[in-house]
């Protein structure tokens, strides 16, 4: 564990979203390369994604939003999105743990209690499993609360700060990530540390072929016509112009 200086004053939760400027050298969503080869196009509908997970990170009642983002591009593109500088927050750290850890320690530094950690790539993630996860960590600060992602991983993390020790559990260290142990490596490391594990349903990362097209399914039906305003407006020009993300690898299905 690591300790973390003593902040003046409890801010409340906040939500923070791990991001990347829209406008780094190297495009977002390599993945999905493979439908959507030009680079401006997944560009395009990258920034779509963080819009309207900003919108709904936004909505959360009482918490506060931080974008953390990537050294490549820094803040440029994000004040497109509708952020603010005061809402940005620069990533540090050589990997993915370090950088998710670091996050933690400058939120708790500042004097946020609980803090709910999520991707981008989640535009159609319920508001209400944000606000479930902080809920709990409200209740008390000896969990850690994961949302699983059904490859393996988690697309949520959260925990409170310890009041006592002001000390981060190392739950970023020995983990295998980007992979489909991350989770079960996660809930490991939380034990260990004489941590409750509490999951949230899954949920599901838009990283590749395949979770392009269950997006196109969801915000197709009536059900999910109002999930991801920004996501499905540009998804439809994509359309309209023959770039047509719903033909070949989702079977042919027309663009409703």
């Amino acid at each position: 564990m690591s300790d973390i200086t003593q902040p003046v004053a409890n801010l409340g939760p906040a939500v923070a979203v791990m991001a990347r400027s829209p406008c780094g050298t190297r495009a977002p969503k390599s993945r999905l390369a493979g439908v959507l080869p030009d680079e401006a196009d997944r560009r395009r509908l990258y920034a779509a994604f963080l819009r309207d997970v900003v919108s709904a990170c936004v909505s959360v009642d009482g918490a506060t939003l931080r974008v953390a983002y990537t050294a490549d591009g820094g803040t440029a593109g994000f004040d497109a999105v509708g952020l603010t500088p005061s809402q940005l927050l620069p990533q540090r750290g050589d990997d993915l743990g370090a950088r998710e850890r670091g996050v933690f320690e400058d939120l708790f530094g500042l004097g946020f209690s609980p803090v709910v950690l999520i991707g981008s790539d989640l535009p159609t993630l319920p508001v209400w499993r944000i606000t479930d996860a902080i809920q709990r960590l409200l209740a008390s600060h000896d969990r850690v609360v994961l949302g699983p992602a059904d490859d393996g991983g988690y697309y949520l993390m959260g925990m409170s700060r310890n009041p006592i020790t002001a000390a981060i559990p190392d739950l970023f260290s020995t983990i295998r990530w980007s992979s489909e142990w991350t989770r079960a490596d996660t809930v490991a490391a939380a034990e260990r540390c004489g941590l409750r594990v509490e999951l949230l349903e899954t949920w599901y990362d838009v990283d590749d072929a395949a979770g392009l097209a269950r997006l196109r399914r969801e915000i197709g039906t009536e059900q999910g016509s109002g999930r991801a305003p920004a996501t499905k407006r540009v998804l439809d020009a994509l359309a309209a112009r023959g770039k047509n993300p719903a033909m070949g690898f989702l079977g042919g299905l027309p663009w409703p």
